[in-house]
């Protein structure tokens, strides 16, 4: 089984794929799949073409600014994501299909998963949302960023409602670890029809 997990910046993905990860699920981690081909040649090439040679460093993508830019402009980031779709499909897909052949059971951690159609690859999806005031303490105190840079990042992405819409479950993720934690045990027992 494959579950497609998405939400929102700050609602805590990361969190509930390690208690996936603890619970015996292989992590498909799309973002450090990017963050991989960042160093790959014919993708830096391509960023370089598509937003310039100011955005390649030493070789790798400049992660620092391409993401300010991105995160403060959605058509930019709408560009992104159509430039490098192809590449990083492949990286994933081939991720997908490799915990399918060793009949693994696993979450594809994917802040994209609608955009990329990656949920009609998966057997259901979770959405991780939490409250938008909630979001940004978080962020401001794991990125270090200004909260005008966080609210600029958040109002690129989807908000609760999108996921809500979209995904067969959602975990709500506005307390502590002990309550995401019950909420994440109560989701697992749900889930237990596909495993």
């Amino acid at each position: 089984m494959i579950i497609g997990l998405t939400g929102q910046s700050g609602a805590g993905k990361s969190t509930v794929a390690a208690l996936f990860e603890n619970a015996g699920f292989r992590i498909i981690d799309c973002d450090a799949l990017v963050h991989r081909l960042y160093e790959e040649a014919h993708y830096v090439r391509k960023i370089a073409e598509v937003f310039g040679e100011d955005y390649v460093k030493d070789g790798a993508v400049d992660r620092k600014k391409l993401g300010a830019l991105v995160f403060s402009d959605a058509s930019e980031l709408a560009r992104l994501n159509e430039t490098v779709h192809p590449l990083i499909l492949d990286a994933i897909l081939g991720e997908m299909n490799r915990a399918r052949l060793d009949g693994v059971d696993a979450i594809l951690d994917a802040p994209l998963l609608f955009e990329y159609a990656l949920e009609t690859m998966c057997d259901t999806t979770l959405g991780v949302v939490c409250d938008m005031d909630v979001a940004e303490k978080r962020l401001l105190a794991r990125d270090g960023k200004t909260p005008a840079e966080i609210r600029g990042r958040l109002s690129a992405q989807h908000d609760a409602s999108y996921f809500r819409t979209h995904c067969e479950y959602i975990l709500e993720n506005n307390g502590d670890s002990d309550a995401l934690r019950a909420h994440f045990d109560a989701l697992l027992e749900s889930l237990a029809v596909y495993l």
